[in-house]
Order: structure tokens, then sequence, then C-alpha cells
């Protein structure tokens, strides 16, 4: 399965079970909220990314990925790292004036990321309520992924999963050939494994 065809297939499940449960998301165009958060993603959905950055965005990922890295380094054994990435605020470089700059090609994670509830319960800084955010679209992004992951083992051999900042930024910059090269790289940037880290499967 292709990314592209993954995401169709994704956005077609939701709004099928939305209708069908009547259920209205309050997520809008100008709720931005999740996208302070530490987004994961796989070597093929990064790299079906890539292709529609900017040269604007390119840059910005190009500057933010080393302190991304740097940052997982320092925090990828740390219990509460996501929680605290989050409360600082630090928004995803692909965030432009309060709007996603590639909402069409947004990773499965941010699609299955869902709520019907009050948009200010997103917010870093908010205590929202038990099932703010609907469970279903979430568990129907994982199965998605799922099917990339295996996709991606298949054409690599192996599964490179990390933090879509970091990532791009290494996609950018150009992965080494093979799964040991890999590790290597990120074994060298304190950033493979722990409980947060890139994972390499």
């Amino acid at each position: 399965m292709r990314v592209e065809e993954a995401h169709q297939a994704l956005d077609q499940d939701l709004a099928d079970y939305l209708e069908g449960k009547g259920v209205r998301p309050s997520c809008k165009a100008g709720c931005f909220a999740c996208c302070f958060g530490w987004v994961t993603l796989s070597r093929l959905e990064g790299e079906a990314l890539l292709p529609h950055l900017t040269e604007a965005q390119k840059a910005r990922l190009l500057e933010e990925g080393p302190r991304r890295l740097a940052l997982l380094a320092w925090g990828k054994d740390q219990k509460d790292f996501p929680s605290r990435f989050f409360r600082s605020r630090t928004p995803c470089p692909l965030l432009e004036g309060g709007l996603c700059g590639v909402y069409p090609h947004r990773p499965l994670a941010c699609r299955g990321l869902l709520t019907e509830g009050d948009p200010a319960f997103c917010a870093p800084e908010a205590k929202p309520p038990q099932g703010h955010f609907l469970p279903v679209p979430w568990r129907m992004a994982r199965l998605r992924m799922e099917a990339l992951w295996e996709e991606e083992r298949a054409r690599y051999g192996f599964l490179l999963l990390g933090e879509l900042a970091g990532l791009l930024y290494l996609l950018l910059r150009g992965l080494p050939e093979g799964r040991e090269a890999v590790e290597a790289l990120l074994e060298d940037l304190g950033v493979l494994g722990g409980r947060w880290g890139f994972q390499v499967v």
C-alpha cells in the first residue's frame, strides 16, 4: 500500500465512522494546539512528505531538526518527556500562521487525533476530561500505520520510526544505506532506543 492510499483510506474510514455515529469533530482550521505535540512517523510517511515541502519548510526543518535531535538525546529516557515538550509550546516546523502547511499530506498520527469536545481542552496547559480525544479514530489511524510499517519492512528490510522534525531532517540530509548504518548514525546522535527515541525494528 502506498502512503497516499493509506491516507485516503483512513480519511474515508473516518468520514464513514463519524457520519454513522453522528459525531461532529470540533477540530477546525485555526485550531492547532495538537501541533505542539511530539509526533512520531515512519520513514515511508516521511519520504512521501518530502516532495510536498516548500523550500521555506525545508529550511525550517534543516534548522529545527538538529535541535529536536539534541532534545531527544537528552530526554528520550525520561517518563514525562513528551508532556514536557508539549507544555513548552514548541510548534511543529510545518505549522504556518496557525494552519498546517502540509495539511493534505499530514501524517496518519495527525489525521487520527480528533475531539468533539471544547478545543480549549487541547491546549498544552489544559487538563482534558477523560475521553476528550476520540479513541476509535486513533485506533483506525494506528491500524493504517501498522500496514505501512509492514510495507516499509518489505521495502527496506527494517522499520524506522522517529520524531517528525528530526526524521524529516535526517531524510533531507540523506540516510545511509542498510539497517546497521542507520542504527550507527542514530546511536552516534544519541537518539536510538530508550522510552521515546528512534526505533529500528
